[in-house]
Protein backbone atom coordinates (compact mmCIF):
# COMPACT_ATOMS: atom_id res chain seq x y z
CA UNK A 1 0.00 0.00 0.00
CA UNK A 2 1.40 3.32 -1.17
CA UNK A 3 -0.46 5.18 2.19
CA UNK A 4 -0.88 4.48 6.18
CA UNK A 5 -3.17 5.91 8.17
CA UNK A 6 -1.91 7.94 10.89
CA UNK A 7 -4.29 7.78 14.09
CA UNK A 8 -5.16 10.12 16.75
CA UNK A 9 -4.36 13.26 14.71
CA UNK A 10 -7.50 15.04 15.81
CA UNK A 11 -11.20 14.32 16.22
CA UNK A 12 -12.16 16.16 12.93
CA UNK A 13 -9.05 15.49 11.09
CA UNK A 14 -7.93 12.25 9.00
CA UNK A 15 -3.74 11.79 8.74
CA UNK A 16 -1.85 9.64 6.63
CA UNK A 17 1.84 9.38 4.90
CA UNK A 18 2.36 8.45 1.55
CA UNK A 19 5.18 7.30 0.50
CA UNK A 20 6.87 6.01 -3.68
CA UNK A 21 10.48 5.20 -4.88
CA UNK A 22 9.79 8.29 -7.12
CA UNK A 23 8.60 12.06 -7.01
CA UNK A 24 5.91 11.47 -9.32
CA UNK A 25 4.76 8.40 -7.76
CA UNK A 26 4.60 10.07 -4.42
CA UNK A 27 1.99 12.37 -5.70
CA UNK A 28 -0.07 9.65 -7.49
CA UNK A 29 0.01 8.03 -3.66
CA UNK A 30 -1.22 10.84 -1.74
CA UNK A 31 -3.95 11.16 -4.51
CA UNK A 32 -5.08 7.42 -3.53
CA UNK A 33 -4.65 8.15 -0.25
CA UNK A 34 -7.00 10.88 -0.48
CA UNK A 35 -9.77 8.86 -2.63
CA UNK A 36 -9.28 5.97 0.35
CA UNK A 37 -10.64 8.21 2.91
CA UNK A 38 -13.23 9.83 1.18
CA UNK A 39 -14.69 6.40 -0.68
CA UNK A 40 -13.75 2.83 -0.71
CA UNK A 41 -11.52 3.24 -4.40
CA UNK A 42 -13.02 -0.27 -5.64
CA UNK A 43 -16.49 1.46 -5.84
CA UNK A 44 -15.39 4.08 -8.27
CA UNK A 45 -15.44 2.87 -11.60
CA UNK A 46 -13.26 4.69 -14.15
CA UNK A 47 -15.66 6.15 -16.66
CA UNK A 48 -14.68 9.20 -17.57
CA UNK A 49 -11.18 11.37 -17.82
CA UNK A 50 -10.09 14.57 -16.40
CA UNK A 51 -7.00 16.37 -17.19
CA UNK A 52 -5.63 18.70 -14.44
CA UNK A 53 -2.56 21.46 -14.91
CA UNK A 54 -1.49 22.77 -11.61
CA UNK A 55 1.35 25.07 -11.19
CA UNK A 56 3.03 26.06 -8.29
CA UNK A 57 6.14 28.04 -6.46
CA UNK A 58 7.54 24.62 -4.89
CA UNK A 59 6.84 21.10 -4.53
CA UNK A 60 5.41 21.20 -1.42
CA UNK A 61 3.26 23.48 -2.82
CA UNK A 62 2.28 21.65 -5.35
CA UNK A 63 1.01 18.85 -4.03
CA UNK A 64 -0.92 20.57 -1.50
CA UNK A 65 -2.66 22.43 -4.76
CA UNK A 66 -3.15 18.74 -6.62
CA UNK A 67 -4.58 17.25 -3.42
CA UNK A 68 -7.05 20.73 -3.30
CA UNK A 69 -7.67 20.52 -6.87
CA UNK A 70 -9.42 17.32 -6.49
CA UNK A 71 -11.48 18.30 -3.03
CA UNK A 72 -12.44 21.17 -5.18
CA UNK A 73 -13.94 18.49 -8.25
CA UNK A 74 -15.29 16.43 -5.65
CA UNK A 75 -17.41 19.41 -3.92
CA UNK A 76 -18.19 21.32 -7.40
CA UNK A 77 -18.95 18.63 -9.95
CA UNK A 78 -19.83 15.57 -7.98
CA UNK A 79 -16.27 13.68 -8.99
CA UNK A 80 -14.48 11.34 -7.52
CA UNK A 81 -11.05 9.50 -9.27
CA UNK A 82 -10.23 6.18 -9.34
CA UNK A 83 -6.82 6.49 -11.13
CA UNK A 84 -3.90 8.93 -11.33
CA UNK A 85 -1.13 9.44 -13.78
CA UNK A 86 0.78 12.47 -13.31
CA UNK A 87 3.78 13.82 -15.11
CA UNK A 88 5.60 16.30 -13.44
CA UNK A 89 8.04 18.90 -14.12
CA UNK A 90 11.48 18.64 -14.22
CA UNK A 91 11.94 21.17 -11.99
CA UNK A 92 8.93 19.84 -9.67
CA UNK A 93 6.70 22.71 -9.77
CA UNK A 94 4.24 21.82 -11.96
CA UNK A 95 2.49 18.77 -13.23
CA UNK A 96 -0.49 17.03 -15.49
CA UNK A 97 -2.47 14.35 -14.14
CA UNK A 98 -5.01 12.63 -16.31
CA UNK A 99 -7.04 11.57 -13.26
CA UNK A 100 -9.78 8.69 -14.01
CA UNK A 101 -12.88 8.68 -12.09
CA UNK A 102 -16.86 9.26 -11.90
CA UNK A 103 -19.66 11.61 -10.65
CA UNK A 104 -19.59 10.10 -7.07
CA UNK A 105 -23.34 7.62 -7.05
CA UNK A 106 -24.52 7.66 -3.44
CA UNK A 107 -26.06 4.08 -4.35
CA UNK A 108 -23.33 2.54 -5.01
CA UNK A 109 -20.38 3.62 -4.25
CA UNK A 110 -18.91 2.89 -0.41
CA UNK A 111 -18.77 6.98 0.84
CA UNK A 112 -16.80 7.29 3.70
CA UNK A 113 -15.54 10.96 5.16
CA UNK A 114 -16.36 14.21 3.26
CA UNK A 115 -12.85 15.64 2.97
CA UNK A 116 -12.88 19.37 3.52
CA UNK A 117 -9.29 20.64 2.99
CA UNK A 118 -5.86 20.04 3.29
CA UNK A 119 -4.57 21.68 6.36
CA UNK A 120 -1.18 22.94 6.79
CA UNK A 121 -0.63 20.64 9.93
CA UNK A 122 2.67 18.28 10.05
CA UNK A 123 1.88 18.88 6.04
CA UNK A 124 5.38 18.42 3.89
CA UNK A 125 6.85 16.35 1.42
CA UNK A 126 10.64 14.96 2.78
CA UNK A 127 13.16 12.45 0.53
CA UNK A 128 14.47 9.87 3.26
CA UNK A 129 17.48 7.02 1.54
CA UNK A 130 15.89 6.08 -1.69
CA UNK A 131 12.08 6.78 -0.93
CA UNK A 132 9.86 10.31 -0.93
CA UNK A 133 7.37 10.69 1.26
CA UNK A 134 4.32 12.90 2.55
CA UNK A 135 2.49 13.52 5.52
CA UNK A 136 -0.85 14.93 4.71
CA UNK A 137 -3.71 16.04 7.23
CA UNK A 138 -7.31 16.18 6.13
CA UNK A 139 -10.23 18.38 7.84
CA UNK A 140 -12.77 16.23 7.43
Amino acid sequence: MPFRFIPDIALADVAYEASSNTLRGLFEACAQGLTDVMVDPRTVRARAKRTLRIASDDTDRLLYDFLTELIVIKDVDSMLFKTFRIVLAKDSKSLVCTAAGEEIDRERQALRNDAKAVTMHMFGIRHEGRSWKATIVLDI
